[in-house]
């Protein structure tokens, strides 16, 4: 090429350059234009917390880039907003303490920071309402963001990772929507709900390799359940009435995947609303209701170990006579248009791998595909009753519908087919 049609085109390419940077410059600018429209109140890390303390109803303060000590400490503050320049620019560090609390305020709205290392938590909200976190990343420490003591709350389009404890922690009536957020890679739940009288709404986030379960609903438990085993800790047996919650969680539309436990968990007394769900390679049971009470609508539940649906009653009637009926609490049970396919085997004991088993249960299991499963499709066992109608039951290591000291059950319009046994009633594994 001559050298004017080298120069040409290095003028060109700078031309070029020169457009993509401003380019990639122009949503930059007008982020950090719109994170400044409508700032009452500048702040930095050296008068951040003199600003809070100042603030007035409808102020906005607007934090700079930088690291900012824990904890900043709101109390007292209504329609208050505190923004920062975006969650990798803004940080709030706890180190030995919390990130950030708040206490007896309402109507905050908290945004575009990171929440980094706060012990024990990166966010504390106490006897707070309408406290909203929106583009906020949490990241190390003890627990991400708990809400406490009837406080109420929102978490939308925020990231929660690499915490010691629980991601998300809602306890003490407090009420709580998580929303298009990441929860993942925590050492505890993904999103625990603790307490009673508790509601926590969880709708479009993934919640994705916690070591604990993904959700969990309940009374704060005395032992762990051991895997594949009826029996109950003694623990819970010395006080059966202490760990009988009532929080309530309303699931629609999430990714529950690859927990190092249960994918959801709900505990004796606790309730669940679920629709559109993705629950999936949990390495225990899909999901599992103790005493508690579910309607599973729409959702899938794919590749998890043990068991896809456990229902368990609290106690189990049979291995516990002795408990009074009055201390007794069945699970409850509808399973409703759901895929459940391809649960693999308990791995500490090589067995089960089931679809749907229901124990002391009244289940509903209907217009559902059970499938692929390396143990029974669908098992009623110890007094369980209720329902299996209009569900395709095929290709699965045991028997399609397994009966066994069942109570009354209703078995009907099936298509089953392809199973080790066809026959309903009929219980045999294929597992050891």
């Amino acid at each position: 090429m001559p050298m004017r049609g080298l120069r040409l085109f290095a003028l060109a390419v700078t031309v070029v350059a020169a457009a993509l940077a401003a380019a990639a410059l122009a949503p930059a600018q007008e982020m950090i234009d719109a994170q400044q429209t409508g700032c009452t109140r500048s702040a930095d890390p050296s008068n951040a917390q003199a600003q809070i303390n100042a603030a007035d109803a409808g102020d906005v303060i607007c934090m700079a880039a930088g690291v900012y000590r824990g904890p900043l400490r709101i109390e007292g503050k209504t329609r208050v907003t505190l923004r920062g320049a975006g969650e990798h620019q803004t940080i709030i560090a706890g180190g030995s303490v919390d990130a950030l609390l708040i206490f007896r305020s309402r109507d905050l709205v908290l945004e575009d920071f990171k929440l980094y290392f706060g012990q024990p938590a990166g966010a504390y909200v106490w006897g707070s309402q309408n406290v909203l976190f929106q583009r906020v990343h949490a990241g190390g420490g003890g627990v991400g963001i708990h809400y406490d003591a009837g406080s109420i709350g929102r978490i939308t389009d925020s990231m929660v990772y690499a915490m010691a404890g629980d991601g998300v922690l809602t306890r003490n009536a407090a009420n709580v929507a998580i929303e298009r957020s990441w929860i993942i890679d925590n050492g505890g739940v993904g999103v625990s709900t603790v307490g009673r009288t508790a509601t926590t709404t969880v709708t479009r986030n993934i919640i994705s390799h916690n070591r604990g379960p993904g959700v969990f609903a309940g009374q704060t438990p005395c032992a762990l359940l051991p895997p594949g085993f009826v029996e109950v800790p003694e623990c819970y047996l010395r006080n059966l009435p202490a760990f009988v919650g009532e929080a309530n969680v309303i699931l629609r539309e999430n990714v529950i995947q690859s927990s190092g436990s249960t994918g959801i968990v709900l505990f004796p007394g606790t309730g669940a609303t679920m629709s559109g769900n993705r629950i999936w390679r949990n390495e225990l049971t899909g999901l599992f209701a103790w005493g508690a009470s579910v309607s599973s609508e729409g959702d899938e539940y794919d590749a998890n170990e043990e068991h896809a649906i456990e229902l368990r009653a609290y106690p189990d009637p049979l291995k516990y006579p002795e408990v009074p009926s009055s201390q007794r609490i069945r699970a409850v049970a509808r399973i409703n248009n759901n895929e459940i396919r391809n649960s693999v085997v308990l791995a500490e004991t090589g067995t089960l791998g089931g679809g749907v088993l229901a124990q002391g249960a009244n289940a509903h299991v209907t217009n559902s595909r059970v499938y692929g499963n390396r143990g029974i499709g669908v098992s009623y066992v110890n007094t369980s009753v209720g329902s299996i109608i209009g569900n395709e039951i095929f290709g699965n290591g045991g028997s399609a519908i397994c009966l066994h000291v069942a109570g009354a059950v209703t078995v009907s319009a099936n298509v089953i087919f392809g199973n080790s046994r066809d026959g309903v009633g009929v219980c045999h594994e294929t597992t050891p």
